[in-house]
């Protein structure tokens, strides 16, 4: 199946007009390889974070184009192996959320903690939200922990990011992100273990929601995992609150499909309550 009929499956198994469950897609495009077809400028995507990015594929179903000159957050960059983590020059331009500090932050910034823990490491023009901001980690050292974690892709081997949906491009993604309800996941996750027997494991810390564990985190293990979402995708890139996240390969979202669809009779998902 292409992308296109395993979504459409995907979709009509859960039989809720209306909800929001449509598969995303990931294709990215390493450096001196061509963009697919059917894609806008991605100048009318100035500044927006990757997170934002797939939440616009998603909604309105546009084939959204993320590259170093126009993504609006450098720790997306660092993760989808957009620019170099120890790049000391800031992203010029309008970016959504280097433009909330009162001085922009380079990629190194966010490599060495000092953008997470700018209370602790004294780096308050990173701080986004005031002089009262504490960051998002206590301490540097808490910071680096926490980043040691965060998947990228590195070196900067990617020259662009695509998302979109089934309807909007034809191509089999790299990666598919799916933004589902609790009781959506379920499904989905039975669905997938009713073939394989396997414990779904998730790896998220509520930084980085959509760029590392949804996008980078699968295509650099080539597993499934799930995510919370974070910060910049709620207050930034305006994710709903009862949604959380799926990202996955290709294959790994083709046996998800099959399982849901082989094991509807074993799943009643319309008698689960609300």
């Amino acid at each position: 199946m292409n992308f296109k009929e395993t979504s459409d499956i995907f979709v009509n198994m859960f039989n809720e007009p209306g909800q929001q469950c449509r598969p995303v897609g990931v294709k990215l495009i390493p450096k001196g390889k061509k963009i697919p077809d059917g894609t806008k400028n991605p100048d009318k995507y100035q500044g927006i974070p990757w997170c934002e990015a797939v939440r616009i594929a998603d909604e309105n179903n546009e084939v959204v184009v993320i590259n170093k000159d126009n993504v609006g957050c450098p720790a997306a960059a660092i993760a989808l192996g957009l620019v170099d983590q120890y790049s000391t020059e800031p992203l010029g331009g309008v970016r959504k959320y280097t433009d909330m500090m009162s001085k922009t932050a380079s990629p190194a910034d966010f490599t060495k903690g000092f953008v997470y823990a700018c209370n602790h490491s004294e780096n308050m023009q990173f701080a986004l939200f005031g002089d009262d901001d504490t960051g998002r980690y206590e301490s540097l050292g808490t910071a680096q922990k926490a980043i040691k974690g965060m998947v990228s892709i590195q070196p900067d081997i990617m020259d662009a990011a695509v998302t979109y949906t089934a309807q909007g491009l034809d191509a089999i993604p790299d990666v598919v992100i799916i933004a589902v309800n609790p009781k959506q996941a379920l499904l989905a996750i039975q669905g997938y273990n009713f073939l394989t027997g396997s414990r779904f494991e998730m790896s998220t810390i509520g930084i980085r929601g959509v760029c590392a564990d949804l996008t980078a985190y699968p295509f650099m293990e080539q597993k499934l995992n799930g995510s919370f979402f974070c910060l910049g995708a709620r207050a930034v890139g305006g994710w709903g609150g009862n949604l959380l996240g799926l990202g996955m390969p290709f294959s790994i979202f083709h046996t998800m499909v099959e399982g849901m669809q082989r094991s509807r009779n074993g799943f009643p998902y319309g008698a689960y309550p609300e």
